[in-house]
């Protein structure tokens, strides 16, 4: 009879539900993930859920800015500056399906329109 001692990722699922009933897979922990060994801690891929998370916030953030710029310039007429401002907030909407989204990708630059 032969003994493992690596359980699958399905096992390694329910025993942790089984000791934290209230944590959800996937939002609250994830399994299969590399740990370090001195610490216990999940390394590559939490660090990539938290540069995603903060890469997201900093997107929203701009995305409010350049809202309110957007219709600024559609109340004043000003037709041109609001297309710019429309391209800028379509390229943010499509920052997180870049490449490389989070560690490694290059946002839009702000246009001049925002600059002003």
């Amino acid at each position: 009879m032969r003994i493992s001692l690596v359980i699958t990722h399905d096992e390694l699922i329910f025993c942790v539900r089984q000791k934290y009933p209230n944590l959800v897979h996937g939002v609250d922990f994830w399994v299969g993930q590399n740990m370090c060994r001195d610490t216990g801690k999940q390394l590559e891929a939490a660090r990539l859920h938290v540069l995603g998370q903060r890469a997201r916030e900093e997107r929203d953030r701009r995305l409010m800015a350049a809202d309110a710029m957007f219709y600024k310039a559609m109340d004043s007429g000003d037709a041109s500056k609001a297309q710019q401002v429309g391209q800028y907030r379509q390229a943010l909407r499509e920052v997180p399906g870049q490449p490389g989204f989070p560690a490694n990708f290059t946002g839009p630059d702000t246009p001049d329109a925002l600059l002003d």
